[in-house]
């Protein structure tokens, strides 16, 4: 027979388990912020969060898999802030659409220092890195899907530049996020998007 799940408290079984989901990520979030990622454990996640660890396993499969979920929902963010910034700015001039595209990046991964830090912390973690490896390929192909650098996606050059400038975007947000580099949030927009107008430059054949 088919078991049946009724409604507790007018509550489905499908919206306990997104409830107790999103408890356990803002949990591991709060983990995270205090002993950093190789500390996170899911017993600790399911301690903050005031959930068994049974609840933890219907949701995800191990420690691994939450902190990717974080990663996901994080670069999920950005990807749909940047996406919403590209509709409403087709015409403006590259400059200007490059400079509001950076300074969308950088506030969207600095808006929460919790998350901030798996980001930071991922290249010390195998599972992790894949993942932020794979967002580099996603973010380099939405610069040149959405012509945000304004070059050929079809030019030999461009894919290889774009997915430099997401790399090194990366590296200096990572850094400037762990407190290394002392530069301003303005400061930090017009050198990725420095950067980032000269290799759009350098691909159509011109110069920065």
């Amino acid at each position: 027979m088919t078991e049946v799940v009724r409604p507790y408290r007018g509550v489905s079984a499908e919206e306990r388990r997104g409830q107790r989901r999103s408890q356990l990520l803002e949990a591991c979030l709060d983990v995270v912020a205090e002993v950093g990622v190789a500390d996170t454990t899911a017993e600790g996640v399911c301690a903050r969060a005031g959930l068994s660890k049974r609840y933890f396993y219907e949701s995800f499969a191990d420690r691994e898999a939450i902190l990717v979920a974080i990663l996901d929902d994080l670069f999920d963010r950005v990807s749909i802030a940047i996406a919403e910034l590209i509709e409403g700015g087709e015409a403006l001039p590259e400059d200007e659409r490059v400079r509001r595209t950076v300074t969308v990046l950088v506030r969207e991964l600095s808006v929460d220092l919790r998350a901030a830090r798996v980001y930071v912390e991922a290249p010390r973690h195998p599972t992790l890195e894949q993942r932020r490896l794979r967002a580099f390929d996603d973010f380099a192909r939405l610069l040149l899907a959405e012509h945000v650098l304004n070059v050929e996606a079809d030019d030999r050059r461009a894919y290889p530049v774009a997915l430099m400038i997401v790399a090194g975007t990366t590296e200096v947000m990572a850094r400037w996020l762990s407190g290394e580099l002392a530069l301003s949030e303005d400061e930090v927009v017009d050198v990725i998007s420095g950067v980032g107008l000269a290799a759009g430059a350098f691909v159509r054949g011109g110069r920065p």
